[in-house]
């Protein structure tokens, strides 16, 4: 597989700059990001976000203004991730471009936006840097080649794991028709078991996806027909104080309520 280093990618980038007549935000990630940051000596490919369709349309245009070529693929994790256009040139150099979301669904947030770094500016395209905690959690909950080696180097560098936890607890109240404290955990479960590392707040991370799967089957159960605690703790086979604190969150959120001891999904919280 033909890789390119950092220079590679930045011509690129002045070249497609002067096929622009507007300008546009380019936040990019993944391996181009990390070639930036100098965290890898080259990457096959860029993964870009747009902050707006109409930024996602000029750039496109521009590409094959250029003499990149739209790539069909037929991945299935490329699909899954549902990108916006995916364009190669004829050396081989791809880009992966996505509006808003990344990688299946995570909304690309105001906290993501801000701390990514302000990069290269051209006439019409200024550059950011998503953040190395933030690339961390892209990477967890893909399954591409070379995705946990990529986590690896980014731990290794140093991370502020407290970052990472608020975010995608952030992302899981986003979307909460996706189990992101669980296909993160996933991710860093594989990082763990393949690089024998020991990472900070593990058995923390654990919990949080075990209660958002738990959590999830509880409103699965609900929704079939209204259950008692002592109906769900048998089910689950779980302490029963523990159903129990999940069931009062529930409330809090007003996804469920209690009538005459049993416990009925709300007919305005759409579980489907």
């Amino acid at each position: 597989m033909k890789m390119f280093d950092s220079n590679y990618v930045e011509k690129e980038l002045k070249n497609i700059n002067n096929y622009l007549n507007k300008p546009i935000n380019i936040y990019i990630f993944g391996g181009g990001a990390m070639s930036f940051y100098d965290l890898k000596i080259a990457t096959k490919d860029i993964d870009v976000l747009l902050p707006s369709e109409a930024e996602a349309s000029a750039l496109i245009k521009a590409l094959y203004k250029s003499g990149y070529n739209k790539s069909e693929t037929k991945d299935p994790v490329y699909i899954k991730m549902k990108t916006r256009e995916i364009i190669e040139n004829t050396d081989g150099f791809r880009w992966d471009i996505f509006v808003n979301k990344i990688c299946g669904g995570l909304t690309f947030s105001m906290d993501m936006q801000k701390r990514s770094k302000r990069y290269k500016e051209f006439t019409n395209i200024k550059t950011y840097l998503v953040s190395p905690e933030d690339i961390f959690i892209l990477k967890s909950v893909t399954s591409r080649l070379r995705d946990r080696e990529d986590m690896f180097t980014l731990f290794s560098h140093g991370l502020n794991i407290e970052i990472i936890k608020k975010e995608i607890q952030k992302q899981a109240k986003l979307d909460e028709n996706k189990a992101w404290l669980s296909y993160f955990f996933i991710g860093l479960d594989e990082l763990v078991s393949e690089y024998n590392v020991i990472f900070p707040n593990y058995d923390e991370f654990l919990r949080l996806a075990e209660e958002e799967m738990l959590e999830k089957l509880i409103l699965e159960f609900i929704q079939k027909k209204p259950r008692s605690l002592n109906d769900l703790a048998s089910i689950f086979k779980c302490d029963k104080n523990e159903i129990k604190r999940i069931l009062e969150e529930l409330m809090k959120q007003d996804k469920i309520s209690r009538v005459r001891g049993k416990f009925n999904l709300n007919k305005k919280y759409d579980y489907n």
